[in-house]
């Protein structure tokens, strides 16, 4: 009696969360592009070691407060560390919004925020992670990529493709991240690409690992036709500097043929 009432208590709180998922709650998304590893707090809750990116869906809309902070030695030799804060604000959070943090490779914090417009972005209110480890084994998915042209499968409206889940994702990104080039994680990248599909929301963070703007295009167009919500496409635009790549990834977007 006593380990089922533990067990209850354990898992109130989950169920909690899922029962007060509203229609209109958002999507916090954190992105860690940095070399060091950082910690992040919403609300009073800690994530550690976050090296990549960190999603949270179904996130309510209203007053948060979010703090995201790494640790610095004091000198190559010594081994105390300081606390260095990346961002520390209260924010409010629109109803049915996208809020994108990214923490960049100089350890600066950039803020974004984007309407949803597709209610595929947010997991069809189905949990994004269930039976989707082996991507291979979808419905109306042929694993004999050479059957088609460009080597990659066909979408088939009749079974809608399913984003590759978060754990996932996050092993397929590190990978991507650990080459020192563009070229090799050009190759590594797409070689993922053309196996599974992606929400926009991961098309960003992986677009962003590129350090050279005609690399992050053409990451950019090579995802589009693999990507669940391409209605929400333009939350890539983001990662661009200049206003003609933008343009130019647009113009493709609009001229893209399945």
């Amino acid at each position: 009696m006593k380990k089922t009432c533990i067990l209850i208590l354990f898992l109130l709180p989950a169920f909690l969360v899922r029962a007060l998922a509203g229609p209109d709650d958002g999507i916090l998304g954190i992105t860690n592009l940095s070399r060091q590893n950082i910690t992040i707090e919403i609300d009073g809750r800690t994530y550690t070691d976050v090296t990549n990116a960190l999603i949270l869906r179904n996130f309510r809309p209203g007053n948060h407060i979010v703090k995201v902070y790494t640790m610095v030695r004091s000198t190559p030799v010594t081994r105390l560390a300081r606390r260095v804060v990346l961002y520390n604000k209260s924010m409010y959070v629109k109803p049915k919004y996208y809020v994108d943090i990214v923490i960049n490779r100089f350890g600066r914090a950039l803020y974004d925020e984007q309407p949803i417009t597709d209610n595929r972005y947010d997991g069809d209110g189905v949990d994004e992670r269930d039976d989707r480890n082996n991507n291979n084994n979808w419905p109306g998915r042929n694993n004999d990529r050479d059957n088609y042209n460009g080597g990659r499968p066909p979408r088939n409206d009749n079974y809608p493709p399913r984003p590759m889940d978060d754990n996932t994702f996050s092993s397929f990104i590190e990978t991507v991240r650990r080459e020192s080039f563009d070229d090799s994680r050009m190759a590594i990248a797409k070689s993922g690409i053309d196996q599974n599909y992606f929400t926009s929301a991961q098309a960003k963070l992986l677009v962003a690992l590129f350090s050279f703007e005609n690399s992050k295009l053409e990451a950019a167009k090579y995802m589009y036709g693999r990507t669940t919500d391409q209605k929400n496409y333009f939350v890539v635009y983001s990662v661009f500097s200049f206003s003609k790549t933008k343009e130019e990834l647009a113009e493709y977007v609009r001229a893209y043929k399945p």
